[in-house]
């Protein structure tokens, strides 16, 4: 059932983006329904673990809509569960700086940030969704945490250093 949902919605999908080539009109309800069309194969796509797919779908989407923070935010959401930290924090930070008084964009950076082991940042951010009335406590402590070992570990490779430069 849900398969058969997915091939009449791609098939929906595709004629709309037959419709619209032929159209090259920039109007407000033809580039609505290109970016519903694309928001739909991105889903599909994603649904389907198609993610070179969704990824080109939500380049696309971008284009068309580079101020919708939303679209930002998914797309950033999909690169960081697929082991794309780095590209993921530029997303999310692009999606915090349009709406930078939402708590889940400021979370979303701070865990991006955290895989990509950059931990005063991702503190950052996470206090930034604590002050915004997230509940992202957790985060924040874990992330501090995080950054404090990072330097003792520097710290100490430091020392270490020092210490081989002495003994040369």
């Amino acid at each position: 059932m849900q398969s058969k949902f997915f091939v009449y919605l791609l098939i929906s999908t595709i004629a709309c983006f037959i419709w619209q080539k032929e159209s090259l009109a920039v109007d407000a309800e033809a580039l609505a329904k290109k970016v519903l069309c694309r928001t739909c194969l991105a889903k599909i796509y994603v649904s389907q673990r198609k993610i070179p797919e969704a990824t080109a779908q939500y380049t696309e989407l971008l284009k068309l809509t580079p101020g919708d923070a939303a679209i930002h935010f998914e797309f950033a959401s999909l690169l960081a569960h697929n082991d794309k930290p780095d590209l993921a924090a530029v997303q999310y930070k692009a999606a915090a700086k349009l709406k930078p008084n939402v708590a889940e964009y400021q979370a979303g950076l701070g865990y991006a940030l955290m895989c990509s082991k950059n931990y005063e940042e991702a503190v950052a951010a996470y206090s930034k969704a604590c002050n915004l009335g997230g509940k992202y406590q957790t985060q924040l402590q874990n992330a501090q945490q995080y950054q404090a070992q990072q330097k003792l570990l520097d710290q100490y490779k430091a020392k270490l250093q020092t210490k081989e430069q002495n003994d040369d």
